[in-house]
């Protein structure tokens, strides 16, 4: 085949093609000299050129972040598995365009994109891990610090001699232990060690638990009402005598009661918890249709299981209100437009007193508002069942305490946000607020009685699974259904579950932990 003159057009596509591909060009005055310098080149666009040398170069930036990525398993595999990927097709669609196949060459691209897309998307998830990690740290030191607060108390009673030496010595090795992983996560999240970190955060979270069974014990102790506590003084018959009668002369004049009022700090707490500061579902009509979110919106939610929703039972029952209201205190989230996490795909929006408000947290509690119920001792999150076995083989009067002292726990700043700072400090995850779901119960001094809490809408979380959805599912041995799969499970019960509840049926764009 004779040398062939090309255009000045075909030149300059051929000369950009050559450049890209790394090719030896050979030219005179615009024509190809003899058959041996001809390079077998598609007159392919510039685009495909460019698109190439740019996806390259993308795929190259996002290997960079290795580091970040390397230290966090369930990142790095699928990480890793996109980049192999993304350069072999790179290899590929030079070799179609070599061969003058641009079409194939386009189809290359197109798997490179979704490569890169996944790596991008990865490494997001990654830098989200490490920020949350580094979040979550200050939260462990300071419930450290509130622990530590017991410490004076137990040195002064040991050395009184008014506990065992076994005792303060678990305080002190406790406290010591702690403060060690500590300082060890502290130094593995500088380094960017997310899943060594993690470890070292769950240790940590063992040994706050012990050292938090330790203070319950020191409280629990009837004569330890602080440091150097002292036995009752003795009391006389004479002056029982006169006590005796001192009431009785007491109980002859009428006392006018006075309403205690709460403290500031709680009042001001109540402030940004009441129902004016959340949206109406039944007003946000954008809110129900598909991708219809028109301006922001804030809801207190409450999510269920699958099998619960499409069997209409619990919450999704007609009795769901009553359900609800047969608890003593139920787990629920604050979800924003911007912050939209929750546990599961499925659940509903509540309309909640600012007086049944009792916890809120930025971060999971995994709370035990089920202890001390023995029609739940199978619902235990931290305990195992020999431990729970043993918890609920005792007195009802003690058994039926365990939910107050549970909720003790939480009463300290971190625990008791309002509601702009619970958002602002929600990091990638769901955030717990627990609320009390009976009525007629008074559970601060000077605040009114809990009021009951009512349904007033259903929800879907109408999103893709995100990566930590998809590890999640995968570590409990299942699927993550994709968007559409839970649109269709969803839509084939909700209409009827909405009727029976008399609420409407909306859809956010958000993060769920399940489904």
């Amino acid at each position: 085949m004779p040398p062939q003159t090309l255009s000045k057009q075909e030149h300059k596509w051929a000369n950009d093609m050559a450049r890209h591909l790394n090719l030896t060009f050979a030219e005179e005055g615009g024509e190809q000299v003899g058959q041996h310098h001809q390079v077998d080149v598609v007159n392919a666009p510039t685009s495909l050129l460019e698109k190439l040398a740019s996806m390259e170069k993308a795929a190259d930036a996002l290997n960079a972040n290795t580091e970040l990525i390397k230290n966090q398993s369930a990142v790095f595999s699928p990480f890793k598995k996109a980049g192999q990927s993304a350069r072999s097709g790179i290899a590929a669609a030079r070799k179609e365009l070599k061969g003058r196949k641009p079409q194939n060459a386009e189809a290359r691209l197109s798997k490179i994109q979704e490569n890169v897309s996944s790596m991008e998307q990865l490494i997001a998830v990654a830098q989200s891990n490490h920020k949350g990690l580094e979040a979550q740290i200050p939260w462990v030191k300071e419930d450290l610090a509130q622990l530590a607060l017991e410490l004076p108390v137990v040195d002064s009673l040991a050395i009184a001699k008014k506990i065992p030496s076994k005792k303060h010595k678990k305080f002190l090795s406790l406290d010591q232990e702690a403060n060690g992983l500590i300082s060890e996560a502290e130094t593995l999240c500088e380094n960017l060690q997310v899943d060594a970190a993690n470890k070292v955060l769950k240790k940590l979270n063992k040994t706050l638990q012990a050292y938090q069974k330790e203070v319950d014990w020191l409280h629990a102790l009837p004569e330890v009402t602080g440091v150097g506590a002292s036995e009752s003084p003795r009391v006389s018959k004479l002056d029982k005598l006169a006590a005796a009668f001192m009431r009785k002369k007491t109980q002859e004049h009428k006392v006018e009661l006075v309403k205690a009022e709460p403290d500031e700090k709680t009042k001001a707490f109540l402030k940004t918890w009441n129902r004016e500061n959340f949206s109406d579902p039944s007003e946000r009509l954008d809110l129900q249709k598909r991708g219809g979110c028109k301006a922001p919106f804030k809801f207190i939610v409450r999510t269920g299981s699958m099998d619960d929703f499409i069997n209409q039972k619990g919450c999704f029952s007609a009795q769901g209100t009553e359900y609800l209201e047969n608890k003593d205190a139920i787990c629920t989230s604050v979800v924003t437009d911007e912050k939209c996490f929750v546990y599961g795909a499925f659940g509903v929006i509540l309309d909640v007193p600012p007086q049944n408000v009792l916890v809120s947290s930025p971060d999971d509690l995994m709370s035990e508002l089920n202890i001390g119920r023995k029609d739940k001792k199978d619902r235990m999150v931290n305990v195992t069942q020999e431990q729970n076995e043993k918890l609920l083989d005792v007195p009802d009067h003690v058994r039926n305490g365990y939910l107050k002292n549970e909720l003790d726990r939480y009463q300290y700043d971190k625990r008791q946000q309002n509601v702009d700072d619970l958002v602002d400090n929600t990091y990638y995850a769901h955030n717990e607020v627990i609320v009390s779901s009976k009525d007629g119960i008074q559970h601060k001094q000077g605040v009114d009685a809990t009021e009951p809490i009512k349904i007033n809408g259903i929800f879907l979380i109408d999103a893709e699974p995100s990566p930590d959805t998809i590890a999640f599912q995968e570590f409990e041995g299942k699927k993550a259904l994709t968007k559409e799969e839970k649109y269709q499970i969803f839509m084939e019960h909700a209409e009827k579950v909405a009727k029976n509840l008399g609420v409407p049926i909306l859809f956010l764009d958000g993060e769920s932990t399940m489904a």
